[in-house]
Protein backbone atom coordinates (compact mmCIF):
# COMPACT_ATOMS: atom_id res chain seq x y z
CA UNK A 1 0.00 0.00 0.00
CA UNK A 2 1.32 3.34 -0.90
CA UNK A 3 1.90 6.01 1.36
CA UNK A 4 -0.40 8.66 1.63
CA UNK A 5 0.84 12.39 1.17
CA UNK A 6 -0.56 14.13 4.10
CA UNK A 7 0.22 18.61 4.42
CA UNK A 8 2.67 19.20 6.50
CA UNK A 9 0.88 20.30 10.25
CA UNK A 10 0.33 23.60 10.79
CA UNK A 11 0.93 25.07 13.84
CA UNK A 12 -1.27 27.57 15.90
CA UNK A 13 1.84 29.84 15.74
CA UNK A 14 2.06 29.44 11.82
CA UNK A 15 -1.60 29.95 10.83
CA UNK A 16 -1.87 33.14 13.44
CA UNK A 17 1.20 34.51 11.63
CA UNK A 18 -0.23 33.92 8.33
CA UNK A 19 -3.93 35.29 9.67
CA UNK A 20 -1.75 38.52 10.84
CA UNK A 21 0.12 38.74 7.36
CA UNK A 22 -3.19 38.66 5.96
CA UNK A 23 -4.60 41.21 7.52
CA UNK A 24 -1.85 43.78 7.45
CA UNK A 25 -1.81 43.19 3.94
CA UNK A 26 -5.65 44.33 3.66
CA UNK A 27 -5.48 47.24 6.00
CA UNK A 28 -2.88 48.39 4.81
CA UNK A 29 -4.62 48.80 1.51
CA UNK A 30 -7.74 49.87 2.87
CA UNK A 31 -5.99 52.30 5.39
CA UNK A 32 -3.69 53.98 2.54
CA UNK A 33 -7.01 54.14 0.06
CA UNK A 34 -9.37 55.45 2.79
CA UNK A 35 -6.17 58.31 3.15
CA UNK A 36 -5.48 59.14 -0.30
CA UNK A 37 -9.78 59.74 -1.02
CA UNK A 38 -9.47 61.57 2.22
CA UNK A 39 -6.39 63.44 1.50
CA UNK A 40 -8.33 64.76 -1.97
CA UNK A 41 -11.76 65.11 -0.89
CA UNK A 42 -11.52 66.98 2.36
CA UNK A 43 -8.04 68.49 2.00
CA UNK A 44 -8.15 69.36 -1.87
CA UNK A 45 -4.54 66.93 -1.96
CA UNK A 46 -3.87 66.09 -6.10
CA UNK A 47 -2.03 62.82 -6.71
CA UNK A 48 1.59 64.25 -6.57
CA UNK A 49 0.85 65.36 -3.33
CA UNK A 50 -0.59 62.08 -1.86
CA UNK A 51 1.95 60.07 -3.48
CA UNK A 52 4.62 62.77 -1.38
CA UNK A 53 2.68 61.89 2.17
CA UNK A 54 2.78 58.36 1.34
CA UNK A 55 6.22 58.40 0.63
CA UNK A 56 6.72 60.13 4.27
CA UNK A 57 5.20 57.48 5.61
CA UNK A 58 7.24 54.91 4.74
CA UNK A 59 10.07 56.92 5.86
CA UNK A 60 8.26 57.12 9.38
CA UNK A 61 7.54 53.39 8.89
CA UNK A 62 11.30 52.66 8.54
CA UNK A 63 12.29 54.90 11.62
CA UNK A 64 10.26 53.08 13.70
CA UNK A 65 11.35 49.70 12.29
CA UNK A 66 15.26 50.55 13.59
CA UNK A 67 14.23 50.55 16.84
CA UNK A 68 12.41 48.07 19.41
CA UNK A 69 12.12 50.17 22.02
CA UNK A 70 9.04 52.54 20.37
CA UNK A 71 5.96 51.28 18.78
CA UNK A 72 4.08 53.54 15.80
CA UNK A 73 1.70 54.17 18.58
CA UNK A 74 4.28 55.52 20.57
CA UNK A 75 6.02 57.48 18.39
CA UNK A 76 2.57 59.17 17.31
CA UNK A 77 1.46 59.84 21.12
CA UNK A 78 5.21 61.34 21.88
CA UNK A 79 4.97 63.54 19.35
CA UNK A 80 1.54 64.67 18.55
CA UNK A 81 0.14 64.12 22.08
CA UNK A 82 -2.82 61.77 20.56
CA UNK A 83 -3.22 58.26 21.44
CA UNK A 84 -4.49 56.06 18.95
CA UNK A 85 -6.65 53.03 20.26
CA UNK A 86 -8.58 49.94 18.90
CA UNK A 87 -11.71 51.10 19.56
CA UNK A 88 -12.05 48.76 22.51
CA UNK A 89 -11.04 51.13 25.17
CA UNK A 90 -7.80 49.38 25.86
CA UNK A 91 -4.85 51.61 25.39
CA UNK A 92 -1.08 50.83 23.77
CA UNK A 93 0.10 51.76 26.97
CA UNK A 94 -1.18 48.25 29.02
CA UNK A 95 0.05 46.04 25.84
CA UNK A 96 3.24 44.66 26.43
CA UNK A 97 4.34 43.93 22.30
CA UNK A 98 3.40 48.07 22.16
CA UNK A 99 5.25 48.94 24.96
CA UNK A 100 8.39 47.80 25.44
CA UNK A 101 8.73 49.29 29.08
CA UNK A 102 5.90 45.87 29.65
CA UNK A 103 8.38 43.30 28.63
CA UNK A 104 11.50 42.07 29.36
CA UNK A 105 10.80 38.29 30.06
CA UNK A 106 10.82 35.56 27.37
CA UNK A 107 7.37 34.55 26.53
CA UNK A 108 6.25 30.91 25.80
CA UNK A 109 5.54 29.55 22.11
CA UNK A 110 1.59 29.72 23.38
CA UNK A 111 1.87 33.30 24.91
CA UNK A 112 3.64 34.20 21.07
CA UNK A 113 0.48 32.40 19.25
CA UNK A 114 -1.83 34.43 21.80
CA UNK A 115 0.16 38.19 20.75
CA UNK A 116 -0.12 36.99 17.01
CA UNK A 117 -3.80 36.66 17.22
CA UNK A 118 -4.27 40.12 19.35
CA UNK A 119 -1.62 41.77 17.08
CA UNK A 120 -4.48 41.91 14.25
CA UNK A 121 -6.63 44.21 16.37
CA UNK A 122 -3.76 46.69 16.46
CA UNK A 123 -3.11 46.89 13.11
CA UNK A 124 -5.15 49.73 11.67
CA UNK A 125 -4.39 51.72 14.86
CA UNK A 126 -0.66 51.64 14.09
CA UNK A 127 -1.16 52.31 10.14
CA UNK A 128 -3.59 55.47 11.18
CA UNK A 129 -0.92 56.55 13.63
CA UNK A 130 1.87 56.36 11.07
CA UNK A 131 -0.40 58.92 8.76
CA UNK A 132 -0.85 61.06 12.07
CA UNK A 133 2.74 61.38 12.46
CA UNK A 134 3.28 61.88 8.66
CA UNK A 135 0.88 64.70 8.64
CA UNK A 136 1.96 66.19 11.87
CA UNK A 137 5.75 66.45 10.34
CA UNK A 138 5.27 67.14 6.89
CA UNK A 139 1.64 70.11 7.48
CA UNK A 140 2.02 70.78 11.37
CA UNK A 141 -1.01 69.15 11.68
CA UNK A 142 -2.54 69.32 15.59
CA UNK A 143 -4.91 67.63 17.57
CA UNK A 144 -8.09 69.49 15.39
CA UNK A 145 -7.10 68.84 11.86
CA UNK A 146 -5.66 65.10 12.75
CA UNK A 147 -8.79 64.67 14.45
CA UNK A 148 -11.02 65.84 11.21
CA UNK A 149 -8.57 63.67 8.83
CA UNK A 150 -9.11 60.13 11.24
CA UNK A 151 -12.66 61.05 11.24
CA UNK A 152 -12.55 61.58 7.18
CA UNK A 153 -10.76 58.13 6.84
CA UNK A 154 -13.32 56.00 9.60
CA UNK A 155 -16.34 57.68 6.69
CA UNK A 156 -14.33 56.25 3.84
CA UNK A 157 -13.93 52.96 5.39
CA UNK A 158 -17.90 52.89 6.08
CA UNK A 159 -18.64 54.21 2.62
CA UNK A 160 -16.89 51.04 0.81
CA UNK A 161 -17.59 48.88 3.97
CA UNK A 162 -14.02 48.19 4.57
CA UNK A 163 -14.02 46.39 1.35
CA UNK A 164 -10.32 45.79 -0.10
CA UNK A 165 -11.18 45.54 -3.49
CA UNK A 166 -13.44 48.06 -4.17
CA UNK A 167 -11.40 50.68 -2.34
CA UNK A 168 -8.64 50.15 -4.79
CA UNK A 169 -10.65 50.01 -7.54
CA UNK A 170 -12.39 53.81 -6.26
CA UNK A 171 -8.80 55.11 -5.46
CA UNK A 172 -8.03 54.34 -8.98
CA UNK A 173 -10.76 55.90 -10.89
CA UNK A 174 -10.87 59.02 -8.41
CA UNK A 175 -7.17 59.49 -7.01
CA UNK A 176 -5.27 57.92 -10.23
CA UNK A 177 -3.36 55.99 -7.46
CA UNK A 178 -3.14 52.26 -7.32
CA UNK A 179 -2.97 51.45 -3.31
CA UNK A 180 -1.18 47.93 -4.12
CA UNK A 181 1.52 49.11 -6.04
CA UNK A 182 1.99 51.72 -3.15
CA UNK A 183 2.26 49.66 -0.46
CA UNK A 184 4.33 46.86 -1.94
CA UNK A 185 7.16 49.23 -3.85
CA UNK A 186 7.85 52.29 -1.85
CA UNK A 187 10.16 53.51 -4.59
CA UNK A 188 6.56 53.96 -6.43
CA UNK A 189 6.05 57.14 -5.18
CA UNK A 190 9.18 58.70 -6.38
CA UNK A 191 8.69 56.88 -10.06
CA UNK A 192 5.40 58.98 -10.65
CA UNK A 193 5.96 62.23 -9.30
Amino acid sequence: MAKRHRKPHKTAMEAATRALEKAEREQCIVIYAAAALALSRGWGRGKKAILSVFETTMAVWHECTLTDDKSMLRMCEDETGIEVQCGDGKSWHDIAYLNRTLSGRSMTFAQWTYMRQQQIRWIAPQIVACFLLTLHRKYRFGFDRCARFYSQIDAVRADYNEDPKKMLEQCRQEVEINIYDVITNSEYGRRET
